[in-house]
C-alpha cells in the first residue's frame, strides 16, 4: 500500500504544471523608475542585467552624449514589464516601438528613444525597439539603426548599442523650413549669404584635406615606389595571359603615381588607394596564373595592414577600448597570429610618436575609403566602427557649414521658438497642474511635470519621424 500511495504522488508531481511565475509587479511604476533615469540624454541599465558592465556602459553613455542626435537608451529585463501569469509565455505590457514610446511619454522630450529587453531568447521577451519623435529638426536613419544592430551584432548588447548609436545619429533627410522669398531685395540677400557661406565651408573643407593631404602624401609615395619595384622585378614571360597581367599592373601603378602628384584633397587621396588596391590584387592573380591555379575574386585589404594586400582568412583583433571582433587578414598575418605573434602593423608617425594608422580617423579617412573600395561603386565593410564613427562626424561636420544646413538650423531654431512660446501661453488652461513643458527643452524637470501617459499612448505625442523594432 505505501509502495502504491508513493507512485500516485509521483504520478501526481509529474502531471500537475510547476507553479506559475508571477507577473511583474507594476510595468507602468517600472518605466517610470526606468524615465527617471533618463532626465538627460544618455544609456541607463538596469542593474538586473548583466550583459553590460560598468565600464562599457560608461564608454556607450560616452557615445550617446557625444553624439548629433538626441538620444535615451534603456537596457531593461523583460521580468520588469511581463504581465503574463505564468511561466508558459511572456507578455510584455506594450509591443515593439510602443515600449520606447512609454519611455518617451514619460521623458517629454524630442529625440531618439530606444529600449534593449534583455531575456533569454525572443520568445521569452528579448528584442530591441527605438523610435524618434519630433515635430522639428532632422529625421535620422532610427528605423535602420534598429536593423543593423540586430544584424550585425546580436546578441552582443554593447556591439548592438555602438553599431544603432553611429547610425541613428545619421540624418535621413535635411529638413528645410519653406521660405519663399516674394520680394526681390530677399532673394537678391539669401543668395549672397548663400554664396557667402558656401565659400566660407568649401575654404574651411579645402583646408581640413589639405591638412589631412599633408599626412597621407609621403605615405603613399612610399606605396608607390615599393609597389613600382615589385613590379619592376617581375620576370619576363611569353605567356599572353600573363604579360597582360603584368601591364594591367603596371599601368594601374602608374595611374596611381599621377593621380597622386596632382592630388589636392580627399579624392585624391581616394582614388590614388583604390588604384593600388586593384595593383595589388592584379599582382595575386598574375602570381595564381603562374602557379596554374584559378585566379582568386576579390577580397578586402588585409586589416591590419593594406600593404599587405588582399586578405584570405579572418582573426580575432580586440581594440584598446573596446569587444573583439573579427577582421579579415593576409596570409602572412594569419600564421603570426596562429604562432601567437603580434601582427605587423601599418604604423604612421607624427610628431616622433609611431601610432596605428587607425588612429587617424580624419587625417587617413579617405586612405581607408579608397583601400577597402570595390571600385564599383561598393565598398568592403570596415571592422572598427570607432574609425568609422570619427569620419562620420568629420564629414556631418562638413555638411554643417553649409548653407542649407544652416539655414535649416535657423528656420528649426525659429520654429521651436514660436511653438515653446505658443505652449507657454496656452499652458494655464492645458495642464491642469500649472506648469507648462514643451518639447523642445532638454532641461531636467521633476518627474511628475515629465509624464505624460502611463498607458498606451499620449495624444500630445510629437510626430513619429523614424521607428524600428526586431526581436533576436
Amino acid at each position: 500500500m505505501k509502495r502504491l500511495l508513493g507512485a500516485l504522488a509521483l504520478i501526481t508531481l509529474w502531471v500537475l504544471p510547476t507553479a506559475p511565475a508571477h507577473a511583474a509587479e507594476d510595468p507602468v511604476a517600472y518605466m517610470n523608475t526606468v524615465a527617471s533615469h533618463l532626465g538627460d540624454a544618455g544609456v541607463w541599465v538596469d542593474p538586473a542585467v548583466k550583459e553590460l558592465t560598468a565600464s562599457e556602459t560608461a564608454q556607450l553613455n560616452s557615445l550617446v552624449r557625444n553624439a548629433a542626435a538626441p538620444m535615451r537608451i534603456a537596457v531593461i529585463p523583460a521580468s520588469a514589464i511581463n504581465t503574463a501569469e505564468n511561466n508558459y509565455i511572456v507578455t510584455l505590457a506594450w509591443d515593439g516601438e510602443e515600449i520606447a514610446d512609454q519611455l518617451y511619454d514619460r521623458v517629454g522630450v524630442e529625440g531618439v528613444y530606444a529600449v534593449l529587453v534583455d531575456a533569454s531568447s525572443e520568445s521569452d521577451g528579448r528584442g530591441f525597439h527605438a523610435v524618434q519623435r519630433a515635430d522639428h529638426g532632422p529625421t535620422y536613419f532610427v528605423g535602420d539603426a534598429v536593423d543593423q544592430a540586430v544584424d550585425c551584432c546580436a546578441p552582443d548588447y554593447e556591439s548592438m548599442l555602438e553599431r544603432f548609436i553611429q547610425r541613428a545619429q545619421v540624418v535621413n533627410k535635411p529638413f528645410y523650413v519653406d521660405a519663399a522669398p516674394y520680394a526681390g531685395g530677399v532673394a537678391g540677400v539669401i543668395g549672397l549669404w548663400c554664396a557667402v557661406t558656401g565659400l566660407g565651408a568649401r575654404r574651411e573643407r579645402r583646408q581640413d584635406e589639405k591638412k589631412h593631404l599633408e599626412l597621407s602624401r609621403p605615405l603613399l609615395n612610399e606605396e608607390v615606389i615599393a609597389l613600382s619595384e615589385q613590379v619592376s622585378a617581375l620576370p619576363t614571360t611569353s605567356d599572353p595571359q600573363q604579360s597582360k597581367l603584368s601591364k594591367d599592373v603596371l599601368d594601374t601603378v602608374e595611374k596611381a603615381r599621377h593621380r597622386l602628384d596632382e592630388a589636392k584633397g580627399d579624392k585624391d587621396v581616394e582614388a590614388v588607394t583604390t588604384l593600388l588596391g586593384s595593383a595589388r590584387y592584379g599582382m595575386v592573380c598574375l602570381q595564381a596564373v603562374r602557379d596554374g591555379k584559378p585566379m582568386p575574386k576579390p577580397t578586402a585589404p588585409c586589416f591590419f595592414d593594406p600593404r599587405h594586400g588582399p586578405s584570405v582568412a579572418e582573426v580575432q583583433w580586440k581594440p584598446d577600448h573596446g569587444t573583439a571582433r573579427n577582421v579579415d587578414v593576409c596570409a602572412a598575418c594569419k600564421q603570426r597570429d596562429e604562432a601567437g605573434t603580434e601582427p605587423e602593423i601599418r604604423m604612421v608617425t607624427r610628431l616622433q610618436t609611431p601610432r596605428p594608422y587607425w588612429d587617424y580617423a580624419e587625417e587617413l579617412g579617405a586612405y581607408v575609403d579608397g583601400y577597402w573600395s570595390q571600385g564599383d561603386g561598393n565598398r568592403w565593410w570596415y571592422p572598427y566602427s570607432e574609425f568609422s564613427r570619427r569620419g562620420d562626424e568629420m564629414r556631418s561636420r562638413w555638411r554643417s557649414r553649409r548653407p542649407g544646413a544652416r539655414f535649416g538650423r535657423m528656420s528649426s531654431s525659429f520654429g521651436s521658438s514660436v511653438g515653446s512660446w505658443a505652449s507657454s501661453s496656452g499652458s494655464s488652461s492645458d495642464d491642469d497642474s500649472g506648469s507648462s513643458w514643451y518639447s523642445g527643452s532638454s532641461r531636467r524637470r521633476s518627474f511628475s511635470s515629465r509624464t505624460r501617459s502611463s498607458g498606451g499612448g499620449s495624444s500630445r505625442r510629437s510626430s513619429r519621424r523614424s521607428g524600428g523594432s526586431r526581436g533576436f
